[in-house]
């Protein structure tokens, strides 16, 4: 019997990091350690809150993740009509299938499961039996949040898209209350560190901190950024609350003095899905959909909170990837960026471990003006560069000076990148002949094998050579262009004799790379799209 190859299996996925999903956040007594479990798609992610490293990945689920929570025991999944429940992250320990409409919700319940479906039907699972204990229908009534206050035996509290709320008792199946609300679909339920208190968020931006034992509103809070994505309270003993949005701001609250606290403005490039305090602790854990979870410390002298680690990734497809290195540890990645931005640009290069999540890391934004780039922000810079399109790189002298080179969207100008110091290089490359005219656009480069030179190919049929340390321009192949059209392949072989170039123009021609001479080329029936080079070959 022959067997399939597994040579183009899939071994595991690199710069995952979250989705739109919210996290949750659940403390392990044998690890003395609160874990951050994200979903990612078909599976989900479980980080240490200690250094944010990965922790385990779980098994593939038939479908993306629509939902997921967890208690001290079981991670729960709910993936289209059927809900998974997880030990260790890794090990299915049990499958519900209810309805056959798709799970929206989920909240564990001591030793239930309540689960509310597309139907607006709420179903209470025994965990261990997997036997459905009550089911309760809906009308006229659109759950979206659902929450279980302290001390309140038996009881849930459920938001509406309709901005009422209803109190259940699910041991007698009975509705206690109902709470008018504020005309205004709820979107989170928080309970707050005082009993029979809990925090409302609406999606028109209010905050209402409200006794649910008296229907009082205790106090009330506006966030300017549209609807509340998120709150959490601290638990140190600071009267302290965050609220989020869908804009990626945070807004830090002051019970005490019923006022605003603090802002983190663009916390997220995204919106916030999800945010947590950790337990008794000045720590604060976001998440979003821009592929990034976030921990924030709470330890300015004004109670404000900085950035304390970080995990992210691309927030959408890379452009470009090729590995680093020839022992295949290392990946770069250039990418867009999600459509929050002010231009819908990225213009960064990252790079990814194969081996050990930790390791990975971003080596900056282009911009024509660091220092601006720096005092401004990297999303208000002005003088940011277009998405990088394509890249080329050599480690032969990484600790040297800049190793890495690319090329952007519709930009004659090319940047130089240095990946043992982690971030942008200070010189643009672009021959004499393009200062000042907007004509001329770089198609192609490639880089030598002593990691010196790179040669570019342009739109207009030129092919120039640059000096990657100094940046000085060290020549053109041919005597006005080397191409009739544009170029659009160029190779270096691995004795730096020779330049190939490959155009439009039906031609690939073979250059001396000293003097830049022509030496021969060659017709071809078609014009050529793209040119690789064998790393280990001669041509």
């Amino acid at each position: 019997m022959v067997k399939s190859s597994k040579i183009f299996v899939g071994y595991r996925a690199l710069g995952f990091v979250c989705n739109h999903v919210p996290l949750s956040l659940r403390y392990i007594n044998r690890r003395n350690e609160n874990l951050v479990v994200t979903a990612i798609g078909k599976s989900f992610h479980t980080y240490g809150c200690s250094k944010l490293d990965l922790l385990s990945v779980s098994g593939q689920h038939p479908g993306d993740i629509s939902y997921l929570t967890s208690d001290a025991y079981l991670v729960y999944t709910a993936c289209e009509n059927i809900i998974y429940a997880w030990r260790r992250g890794t090990e299915l320990k049990h499958t519900y299938k209810g309805p056959d409409e798709n799970v929206v919700l989920l909240l564990p319940f001591g030793p239930h499961l309540i689960a509310v479906y597309e139907d607006n039907t709420v179903i209470v699972w025994d965990i261990k039996a997997q036997e459905i204990s009550i089911e309760i229908p809906f009308c006229n009534f659109t759950i979206t949040t659902i929450l279980h206050p302290s001390t309140y035996l038996n009881k849930i509290l459920l938001g509406s898209h309709e901005g009422s709320l209803q109190l259940w008792n699910l041991k007698t199946s009975k509705l206690i209350y109902t709470f008018d609300g504020w005309r205004s679909p709820v979107t989170v339920l928080e309970q707050a560190p005082a009993l029979n208190v809990a925090a409302i968020g609406l999606e028109c931006g209010d905050i209402y901190i409200h006794n649910l034992k008296f229907d009082e509103t205790i106090m009330k809070f506006t966030q300017d950024w549209g609807a509340v994505t998120g709150i959490s309270f601290r638990t140190d003993g600071v009267p302290i609350m965050a609220s989020s949005s869908v804009m990626g701001h945070i807004a830090i609250w002051d019970l005490e003095k019923k006022r605003l606290h603090s802002e983190i403005r663009e916390a997220h490039k995204g919106c916030v899905s999800g945010m947590k305090f950790l337990p008794n602790e000045p720590l604060l854990i976001t998440s979003s959909q821009d592929n990034s979870i976030k921990m924030w410390i709470f330890d300015l002298p004004d109670d404000g909170g900085r950035l304390l680690r970080l995990r992210e990734g691309h927030n959408c497809p890379p452009t470009k990837i090729r590995f680093y290195d020839s022992n295949g540890k290392y990946i770069l990645s250039a990418g867009l960026n999600f459509v929050r931005t002010i231009d819908g640009r990225d213009s960064t290069l990252r790079s990814f471990s194969t081996e050990a999540d930790n390791l990975n890391k971003s080596l900056g934004q282009a911009s024509f003006n660091r220092k601006a780039a720096k005092r401004n922000g990297v999303r208000r810079d002005p003088k940011k560069m277009l998405p990088v399109l394509d890249f080329v790189s050599e480690v032969a002298r990484e600790k040297d000076f800049d190793n890495i080179a690319a090329i952007h969207r519709n930009s004659k100008v090319i940047s130089t990148w240095s990946y043992d110091r982690s971030c942008m290089g200070e010189h643009k490359l672009i021959p004499g002949r393009f200062k000042g005219i907007k004509k001329g656009e770089a198609l192609c480069l490639g880089i030598s094998i002593c990691g010196n030179f790179i040669v570019v190919g342009y739109n207009s049929g030129h092919l120039d050579k640059f000096n990657i340390q100094s940046g000085i321009h060290k020549g053109s192949f041919g005597k006005n262009t080397a191409h009739d059209g544009c170029v659009r392949g160029v190779t270096i072989d691995g004795c730096n004799t020779l330049v190939i170039s490959g155009g439009s123009d039906k031609l690939i021609k073979f250059w001396k790379f000293k003097d830049h001479s022509e030496i021969a080329a060659l017709n071809l029936t078609h014009s050529v799209a793209k040119m690789i080079l064998h790393a280990k070959g001669t041509l």
